[in-house]
């Protein structure tokens, strides 16, 4: 059995090179793809292929053997059920490993000095930590720019995949010092609500960090959190409470998150 690897944009492509190597028909060539790389992010370019191509030997004829008149016909092996290729845990995995090609595919056109390492992989999420010297280009301003390179890095890497995951960028623990920020300026705000009787507006707030708030504060009997208005405009409430409704609210907000074009 002779096998050759090749390149190609696709596995007709590389069929096609196989047999013409080969001297054989198309039919003939089987091809097993090695690695997949896309061009510039997946967004624009066509997919490049390496692959493996072999073409079987066609087996020596036989002459057939006359049967034995007094064999027992042999008996039948029982059948092997085969186990599907790769499962949710080999699909996560190829997902991390998209993320952080993605990302630091981007971090490489932004020419910073930073790279991105799978760290966490979960049944919902999958964390990568971003390190080097340009960490605070890359976070940005209240973590914009890190908010954007997270959203690019999720969309690319969740196109076409098995499974989806939310894709999570963090830098410097940025986000777990913003998520304890959240929660501490939840608890202020609470208490200020609570001691005046009077509502307190937060504006300027993603979807994400609405929801910690919420979150914060929804075993707090005496305060409860809403959320109004709409898109960039979206505000968070903080209000004595008049009813339980912080919950509800976090679930909102909990899957505004999953939408991006929201934020």
């Amino acid at each position: 059995m002779e096998s050759i690897e090749l390149s190609g944009k696709s596995i007709d492509e590389i069929r096609a090179q196989a047999a013409a190597h080969f001297g054989v028909a198309p039919e003939e060539v089987e091809v097993e793809v090695i690695e997949e790389k896309r061009a510039l992010l997946g967004l624009l370019g066509a997919k490049e292929l390496r692959a493996r191509a072999t073409v079987a030997e066609a087996p020596a004829e036989e002459e057939p053997e006359a049967p034995a008149p007094t064999a027992e016909p042999p008996a039948e092996e029982p059948a092997v059920e085969e186990e599907p290729a790769g499962g949710r845990d080999d699909q996560l995995a190829r997902l991390a490993n998209r993320a952080e090609q993605v990302t630091n595919e981007i971090l490489r056109l932004m020419g910073v000095s930073v790279t991105a390492h799978a760290r966490e992989i979960s049944e919902e999420e999958v964390r990568l930590e971003l390190l080097g010297d340009d960490i605070a280009l890359v976070i940005g301003k209240h973590g914009d720019t890190l908010d954007a390179l997270q959203l690019l890095a999720a969309i690319i890497a969740n196109r076409g995949s098995e499974v989806t995951a939310r894709v999570v960028l963090d830098a410097e623990q940025y986000r777990d010092r913003r998520h304890r920020a959240l929660e501490s300026a939840a608890y202020s705000h609470a208490a200020k609500a609570k001691q005046t009787g009077r509502e307190v507006v937060i504006r300027d707030l993603k979807a994400f960090e609405r929801r910690v708030i919420h979150l914060a504060l929804r075993d707090d009997p005496e305060v409860e959190t809403y959320s109004e208005g709409e898109g960039r405009h979206r505000s968070l409430v903080i209000s004595p409470a008049s009813g339980r409704r912080s919950l509800a609210a976090a679930e909102e907000d909990a899957e505004e998150w999953t939408e991006p074009e929201d934020e």
